[in-house]
């Protein structure tokens, strides 16, 4: 009998798949497997015996478990098959983005990147700050924002934070940091007396409008490649986006310098 390949075996069928993965959280009974795949014994049966026969799971007792090298590839599969399932969702929107800024450990980690929606404003909206963004900002401790540009009612809406009790970083572009040191030196001294806000000048380059999170969510605003502009936005709230961009601000933050003199 001429066997499938191993990639046929493991991707080919959802439900051998999805058995894979179920199994890599431990020995399930065929009873168990059946009710969490949805399915039916006689279509479920041929699949079993697929991976049995391909040395993937056995069976014992009515129980099945991953074999050794069954887990060693399922181990390796389970994060392609996460980045598939938050690439494929939106696969039109990453597949335009410009991600060459994102560091090769966090762009592995893109499966991270759960439970978001692709905004699109109108245009009379594009310069102003997502009002769901917004609410979650002045109900968390802290904002973070690494940005290119800023907001036209950035002193208003910042005042607003800051009465909120919210801490806020902010790294900004050498030519946002020279844009508020000729225009909005006043206002920017203003915010920075109340201890409530940090500022610092990016060293290395940013490639992408701005990159927010605060305690519930994630706000991106991404270029397109060959950076063009777009108006489309990317709101996560999991709490792995959230992990995963204060991992990239963290990033940024060590590439940096403070800004105490404005």
């Amino acid at each position: 009998m001429v066997k499938k390949p191993l990639l046929d075996v493991m991707f080919a069928s959802d439900k051998r798949k999805n058995v894979l993965k179920l199994l890599n959280n431990g020995p399930q009974s065929a009873d168990v497997i059946l009710d969490t795949l949805g399915t039916s014994r006689p279509a479920l049966i041929p699949q079993m015996k697929i991976l049995e026969d391909n040395h993937l799971i056995i069976s014992q007792n009515g129980t099945y478990t991953l074999t050794t090298i069954g887990k060693l590839l399922v181990d390796n599969m389970t994060p392609l098959l996460s980045s598939i399932d938050v690439l494929d969702t939106n696969i039109d929107y990453w597949g335009t983005r410009e991600l060459d800024f994102i560091p090769s450990s966090l762009l592995k980690r893109l499966s991270d990147l759960k439970s978001c929606a692709i905004l699109e404003p109108s245009f009379s909206e594009i310069y102003e700050v997502n009002m769901k963004f917004h609410e979650k900002t002045k109900a968390s401790n802290y904002m973070n924002r690494i940005a290119t540009f800023l907001y036209p009612n950035f002193f208003s809406l910042y005042s607003e934070y800051i009465e909120n009790g919210v801490e806020i970083s902010l790294i900004f572009s050498k030519e946002v940091i020279d844009k508020i040191k000729s225009d909005y030196t006043e206002e920017f001294k203003e915010l920075m007396q109340t201890g409530k806000i940090k500022i610092f000048l990016s060293q290395a380059e940013m490639p992408f409008l701005s990159i927010a999170y605060n305690e519930y969510s994630v706000f991106l605003r991404l270029l397109k490649r060959n950076l063009e502009f777009d108006s489309k936005q990317l709101i996560c709230c999991s709490p792995s986006s959230i992990e995963w961009c204060k991992a990239l601000f963290e990033f940024y933050l060590n590439r940096s310098i403070s800004v105490t003199d404005i």
